[in-house]
């Protein structure tokens, strides 16, 4: 009898916190659509924003410059158990380059990006279509886009089992908007 609760017990509690994800037809050949249970998918997101610089000098004085173009990395890990998507983001403390951190990149994550955990999150049904969403905002990259210049685009890359590919992003979307961070 005991067995018999234990086995109810955790039936409807695997119930209760799955998720089961149904896409549109329109995103069902995305790679997070196609991810299997214990698989995950790192994105890496590039992107070039404004802002003030402050430094804090060693007596504690703050110094703080004029508004500057810098680069913003971002990572998102996402695990599937189950029917539970879950986010790991991480984001890196480099700002320091004038466009791009990583135009040519060989799709191997350098340790001197020096990504930090901020966050980590079980995502919702609405928020893992956004990022099959986000996916199909994006194109391969050609050549002439690579180069560092002025318009820098948004890039995306994703690495998983069956994909390992760095993207454009045809417009202004940030995954970290998208999923709250």
């Amino acid at each position: 009898m005991k067995n018999i609760f234990s086995f109810l017990f955790l039936f409807f509690c695997s119930l209760l916190f799955s998720q089961k994800v149904e896409f549109p037809e329109h995103l069902k050949k995305t790679n997070i659509a196609k991810l299997q249970t214990g698989d995950s998918l790192i994105y890496y997101q590039c992107h070039v924003d404004s802002a003030l610089q402050e430094t804090t000098l060693s007596n504690g004085k703050k110094i703080t410059g004029k508004k500057k173009r810098i680069t913003l990395t971002e990572k998102f890990v996402i695990h599937k158990r189950d029917s539970v998507y879950t986010c790991h983001y991480y984001n890196s403390p480099i700002t320091n380059y004038p466009n791009k951190k990583f135009p040519y990149l060989s799709l191997t994550e350098v340790k001197n990006w020096e990504f930090e955990l901020s966050q980590t999150k079980s995502l919702t049904e609405k928020e893992v279509k956004l990022i099959a969403a986000l996916e199909t905002k994006t194109h391969s990259i050609v050549h002439f886009e690579l180069n560092i210049n002025k318009t820098c685009p948004n890039e995306l890359i994703i690495m998983g089992k069956h994909v390992n590919e760095q993207f454009i992003i045809e417009g202004d979307y940030l995954m970290s908007k998208c999923l709250g961070f």
